[in-house]
């Protein structure tokens, strides 16, 4: 296996020979991703694999998910799927920056970046995504209904959060799970409105799962405002 961190590398082929004992000729190839692929990981960093399957399936992806449960040790391990031909068509955004970003580690296949706009080779995830999204939103509504002194900002942060990076993606622009690296861009594309309630968004969120105190009922109120107003204009049709 060629360019894998020592820290990761004993992780790394345990969960190779688990694959190749599962999967057998179905087996693609195995790409790294992540922070570990591109040389910003630190000690504890999770380790995010892309397993390429010639088919894949709900069967599949629960043997994934057995080894992926089984060689967690102490770090956090992603085993994420995909067929040859959804990856290669860049069904998500993810796809495209793993053939940018990604470190194919075992096995091969074309990386070569599908040339169709965004708005168009994403054009199905955005619709799952835009419905996917609202319907927590609408969990959270219904939940401060029931429990008004719970809220969930939770659900709603997590929701903006997807809904801006599709967004991003469906403008053909990078992004990133990491709230400081959204700010910006979203300012940017998306306009400062929307950027300033995403920031006061996620830090009602902060508040809701690291306080020591409840959110009060107009704070989870404004939570769900918020996530409406971001969910709106991030899934407007392009």
């Amino acid at each position: 296996m060629l360019n894998i961190h020592p820290t990761i590398n004993k992780t790394i082929e345990v969960i190779r020979k688990r694959l190749l004992e599962r999967f057998s000729d179905n087996l693609k190839c195995l790409i790294l991703y992540g922070s570990w692929a591109k040389g910003t990981a630190h000690e504890d960093s999770d380790i995010d694999l892309l397993v390429i399957l010639n088919n894949a399936d709900d069967k599949t992806r629960k043997l994934l998910y057995e080894i992926e449960r089984d060689a967690t040790e102490d770090k956090s391990i992603t085993l994420l799927s995909s067929s040859v031909e959804e990856f290669q068509r860049e069904r998500i955004p993810l796809y495209t920056a793993i053939k940018k970003e990604g470190n194919i580690i075992m096995g091969e296949i074309d990386i070569v970046i599908n040339p169709e706009p965004p708005h168009i080779k994403y054009a199905d995830y955005f619709e799952k995504s835009k419905e996917f999204e609202t319907k927590k939103v609408k969990m959270a509504e219904n939940i401060i209904k029931e429990y008004p002194s719970y809220g969930s900002a939770d659900l709603c942060f997590v929701a903006s959060k997807h809904a801006i990076q599709m967004a991003l993606a469906i403008r053909g622009i990078g992004y990133s799970s990491k709230v400081v690296v959204l700010l910006p861009l979203a300012k940017e594309n998306l306009g400062e409105d929307i950027t300033d309630k995403f920031k006061r968004l996620f830090e009602l969120y902060i508040k809701s799962e690291y306080g020591i105190e409840f959110l009060s009922q107009e704070e989870a109120r404004l939570a769900i405002e918020y996530a409406k107003e971001i969910l709106t204009v991030c899934y407007k049709q392009m």
